[in-house]
């Protein structure tokens, strides 16, 4: 066994160290509270940006040191710029590309034992550095036998122990969003849940890295032959439990294409995103629901590369359908329809109250923002932060939030991240005009099978 082998910290070291962190926010809200009923309205300000910096960094400290679940857990909140404070989100944001990387050795031993052979006898050649290193595992270059070029990804001794541990310390991650809701908002009474729900079928699928190879395998299915898009193989010779090989993807990183000068090449990488969502969602009934930066390559072709299939969605028939007739009506004014699908698709309880009917037109426009009409769009000009910010204090400071409905916290999931690269892109265009023909045809039937899974 190698001297310098690594685990990801166990379950008793992660409980404490959780168990810490959770005290130290809770209570850091809770002292703020206390003490801004002496401070003036422009202390409390300051006040609050400096518990949200103080936690945030102990939240950032935290997640680096035990990666695993946590670490995913700090990414995920990062990618939600309108649900936190700036401040917050500032200090979380390195969390989703500065994950170290385990030694070697570490990385030889997993290898070795999944896939029954040495890696000298595997691999005609293994970069020892890691190309990407993330919450659960990190991936290498390497060339197969045959002379296949493949990126090898290798999950960390103790990943799946880690996720067993953390997910019983979900409940202590919600403690602290309920606290950073009330001392943001003055509302203590938003129910997580759902939201907590989501993150704990995320992070089992995570570390599943058969059921990561079978996701990888459904995408490929559906779009190994669109001109724009391209989703690597899946080497089932090179994979096992704790290692996925795939096609080497060669390309230059999203950020590289949003931030290009060259205005042809923003709005491309913008249309393959919109290509990407809707080919998947209507087409396959599916969604690859982590829009990360960092799962995407601008290949040198112009094709976008979809990297990492840990979490994709698999919907019901009956929610797709519904949700395509859902933007029917959303775009064409249809309010009678439109209430039909809202109690449908479970986000309205009473189809005749005009209270959760206007509610629900909030979120519709929110989400359909660029698409609803025939015209240029600017999403430089959207706020789509702010806006989230609105729409958020809008019903946390109501009597009862609307139901709550799993299928959307994935889409809302995605939406918000390509929001945020489409203003980055700094995209004007008629995005209604391009996604038409995807919502004229709706959700008819799958395009690819999809064998049950288990």
């Amino acid at each position: 066994m190698a001297k310098d082998k690594e685990r990801l910290p166990g379950r008793l070291a992660r409980t404490l160290k959780v168990g810490l962190l959770g005290g130290r926010v809770g209570s850091s809200y809770l002292g703020g509270k206390l003490g801004d009923v002496f401070r003036s309205e422009e202390s409390k300000t300051t006040a609050r940006i400096g518990r949200h910096v103080d936690n945030a960094k102990r939240i950032a400290e935290t997640m680096t040191q035990l990666r695993g679940p946590l670490m995913k857990v700090g990414q995920l909140m990062s990618t939600h710029a309108e649900a936190l404070p700036d401040e917050m989100v500032k200090l979380l944001t390195p969390l989703q590309t500065s994950a170290p990387p385990m030694a070697f050795a570490t990385i030889r031993e997993v290898l070795e034992a999944d896939l029954g052979g040495t890696v000298e006898e595997l691999f005609e050649s293994f970069g020892e550095e890691a190309v990407a290193a993330a919450s659960l595992g990190q991936v290498h270059r390497a060339r197969l036998r045959d002379g296949a070029d493949v990126a090898v990804k290798v999950q960390y001794p103790g990943a799946v122990a880690s996720v067993e541990g953390d997910l019983s310390n979900i409940h202590l991650a919600t403690k602290m969003v309920k606290g950073l809701l009330s001392d943001l908002l003055g509302q203590s009474r938003f129910d997580v849940t759902p939201f907590a729900e989501e993150l704990a079928e995320h992070l089992v699928q995570e570390t599943d890295y058969c059921r990561e190879a079978y996701n990888a395998k459904l995408l490929y299915a559906l779009l190994a032959e669109d001109p724009e898009l391209l989703v690597p193989r899946v080497h089932d010779s090179h994979s096992g439990l704790r290692v996925v090989t795939y096609d080497w993807v060669e390309g230059e990183p999203l950020d590289w294409a949003l931030e290009h000068q060259d205005r042809a090449v923003r709005e491309r990488v913008v249309l393959q995103l919109q290509r990407a969502f809707w080919l998947q969602f209507f087409g396959g009934g599916l969604l690859h629901a982590d829009p990360h930066p960092g799962n995407f390559k601008v290949m040198a072709d112009g094709r976008l590369g979809i990297l990492d299939y840990g979490c994709v969605k698999i919907f019901d028939e009956p929610f797709l359908r519904a949700f395509g007739e859902m933007m029917h009506a959303e775009m064409a004014n249809d309010e009678e329809r439109l209430r039909d699908v809202f109690v449908e698709l479970g986000l309205m309880e009473d189809r005749d109250s005009a209270t959760e009917f206007e509610d629900m037109r909030m979120i519709a426009a929110y989400f359909s923002a660029g698409v609803r009409e025939d015209r240029v769009f600017d999403f430089a000009e959207f706020d789509y932060t702010a806006a989230g910010r609105d729409l958020i204090k809008h019903f946390l400071t109501r009597r009862r939030p609307p139901p709550a409905q799993k299928d959307f916290l994935f889409l809302s999931r995605v939406v918000l991240g390509y929001y945020e690269y489409f203003a980055r892109a700094k995209a004007c265009m008629n995005f209604h005009e391009y996604v038409r023909p995807f919502f004229a045809a709706g959700f008819t039937e799958r395009r690819i099978e999809i064998p049950p899974w288990g």
